[in-house]
């Protein structure tokens, strides 16, 4: 069952066509955060590798782990996943890490930077 369900997965889950559509979308989420980012005027920055989105507490991204350690604001990250999390969106347990998957959409992705823009209006 294993075998099977992995077998369908790369078939038909992690193909080209959705992995180009997912980082395309997660072009999309990267550069709204990083225009309400800058309406805003906080002092943060976006980075992105493929799909993963994330906000990080600093004008320019760390250069390695203990970069972004050091950067780290818990409780503004507890501010901005409750916000979420009470209007109905769940990003990732840590960080401010935002996964695309196949099944995002364009309107997801509107969603969240809009909301995300209120929660900042709100925090700022």
């Amino acid at each position: 069952l294993m075998l099977a369900a992995m077998r369908a997965n790369l078939a038909e889950v992690m193909t080209e066509s959705a992995y180009a559509r997912m980082a395309e979308l997660a072009g999309q989420l990267a550069a709204g955060l990083r225009e309400v980012i800058a309406r805003r005027g906080v002092p943060w920055c976006v980075t992105q590798v493929g799909a993963r989105t994330e906000i990080q507490f600093a004008a320019s991204a760390p250069r390695n782990g203990s970069e972004a350690g050091a950067i780290l604001d818990g409780e503004v990250e507890h501010l901005l996943h409750l916000f979420l999390a009470n209007r109905g969106v769940l990003i990732t347990p840590f960080h401010n890490m935002m996964l695309v998957c196949p099944h995002t959409t364009a309107a997801d992705v509107a969603r969240l930077v809009s909301l995300l823009d209120d929660g900042l209006a709100q925090i700022v």
